[in-house]
């Protein structure tokens, strides 16, 4: 019996959607075409990119780790495999049917920050889970991909339209995927990130490191595709205080001081400064008690507020600067290390760093009410709580930033939960073997027995 073209296309497209909705239910054809293409562009792409590079056993335990994390929270019951290309262009691509690819040029690039690389990890696995791989092929080769398929739904053999498709899907990968393919993976691997218990600014950062490359870096598909890094960091900073608590009225909470007029270190005293120009603002000194003297690096500046590190490192301050709040950080030398220009007009106060001197919540006032923000040392990251609660920061205390309103009841923020990557046995790296040769027995008989590299996964 003959069968249409056009039924073809009518069955392909039920059985898409049939594959899209699906839970539990057995892989669908459309499913297994789409691993079919998958896994011969991978030997294709393994190829192009040097094959897969020997990772050390520890970082590759730490990686894989960080990579099934992700993998356990996504939509969907597919398997997932996870390869690091032996290549130092600065790339992170994905393949329908669950493959993913990092190069050792973004590992180097991110360097130990697991929370970077669940950030560039996850971005991969919402393209594998929105399917954007293959809604591109479909989109390159139009009806004719779709006959092909069909030919699949009669059992009709299809090694050179999978070949075809492959050759299609490969040309798509490296040229990179659309604007709205690129901010819609962004948009779900920020939730991927909370859900697996990373720090949703993790891509953000990474992102960041990336647009912070000299022009003439080789970097891949990851950066190359539209739209601009820039406007990717300011969607996801417009959307990461979402994964962040709105205030809840607590009663448990924790005695404290206020630790950030403390200095760790017992050497500063924070002051008042007399106001020679009878300014309504009032400015803060250090006293320096070791050499019974004020700091001459705060003589010229309004500072509004200052808290001190709990490790006692560095020293923030709400700077009033040609009319409008700005945060400074300094270290205990008094060199500036960080200058936060905000761009606002209102006035800074309540700053407190975290409990582990890496992130600073600050408060900005102004005539249309007070704004809660958090900002990240040594990164872009700048983000608005959009906490409409009139009342001022208190704490920073493990649980969470602790507010106090005019009532005297207290309010608790929580962050999104960050969970540490904790290896099971981990192997110590003092011992740790380095990648061996294994004996295999070759096809040519004047070359009967040679030795291979094992691939990571076997490792």
């Amino acid at each position: 019996m003959k069968v249409s073209a056009l039924f073809v296309v009518v069955v392909l497209v039920g059985m898409a959607l049939l594959s899209a909705f699906a839970g539990a239910s057995q892989p669908t054809t459309f499913s297994r075409f789409e691993k079919a293409v998958g896994e011969s562009a991978k030997e294709q792409l393994l190829a192009a990119y040097g094959g897969e590079a020997q990772v050390p056993m520890h970082d590759y335990l730490r990686l894989k780790a960080i990579f099934d994390r992700l993998t356990a929270v996504v939509n969907g019951n597919g398997s997932y495999v996870l390869a690091v290309l032996d290549s130092y262009e600065i790339n992170a691509f994905s393949l329908p049917g669950g493959y993913v690819f990092i190069t050792k040029g973004l590992l180097k690039l991110v360097g130990k920050d697991d929370q970077r690389i669940a950030g560039a990890l996850a971005h991969e696995i919402a393209h594998i889970v929105n399917k954007h791989g293959m809604n591109a092929l479909l989109r390159r080769l139009g009806l004719s991909v779709l006959v092909e398929v069909g030919k699949l739904v009669l059992e009709v053999p299809t090694t050179q339209e999978v070949h075809t498709a492959t050759q299609a899907l490969i040309e798509v990968v490296q040229s990179g995927y659309s604007r709205e393919a690129e901010l819609e993976a962004d948009h779900h691997a920020q939730r991927y990130l909370v859900m697996a218990g990373f720090d949703p600014t993790g891509i953000i950062h990474m992102l960041s490191d990336l647009q912070e490359l000299p022009k003439a870096q080789e970097v891949g598909a990851i950066f190359n595709s539209h739209p601009d890094p820039s406007i990717r960091i300011q969607q996801l900073l417009a959307s990461v205080g979402d994964y962040w608590s709105s205030p809840q009225l607590i009663s448990d909470v924790l005695a404290f001081e206020d630790s950030k007029q403390t200095d760790p270190l017992h050497r500063y005293l924070i002051v008042s400064k007399t106001q020679e120009d009878a300014s309504p603002l009032q400015s803060y000194t250090l006293y320096d008690q070791q050499n019974q003297e004020f700091v001459r690096w705060l003589d010229d500046l309004v500072v509004n507020d200052l808290a001190f590190a709990p490790d006692g490192a560095l020293i923030a301050g709400a700077v009033w600067d040609q009319g409008q709040g700005d945060v400074w950080i300094w270290n205990r030398q008094g060199s500036v290390i960080e200058r936060w220009t905000l761009g606002h007009s209102g006035q800074i106060s309540n700053l407190y760093f975290d409990p582990h001197s890496t992130r600073l919540v600050y408060q900005l006032r102004t005539k249309d009410g007070v704004d809660t923000w958090v900002g990240y040392l040594g990164e872009i990251t700048r983000l608005n709580l959009n906490c409409r609660l009139d009342a001022e920061i208190v704490a920073w205390q493990k649980s969470g930033i602790i507010l106090r309103d005019s009532t005297g009841d207290y309010y608790r923020i929580e962050a999104p939960k960050i969970e540490s990557i904790r290896l099971p046995d981990p192997l110590p790296q003092v011992i740790e073997r380095k990648p061996r040769l294994m004996p295999q027995v070759g096809q040519d008989a004047n070359d009967p027995f040679r030795f291979r590299r094992p691939s990571n996964l076997e490792l």
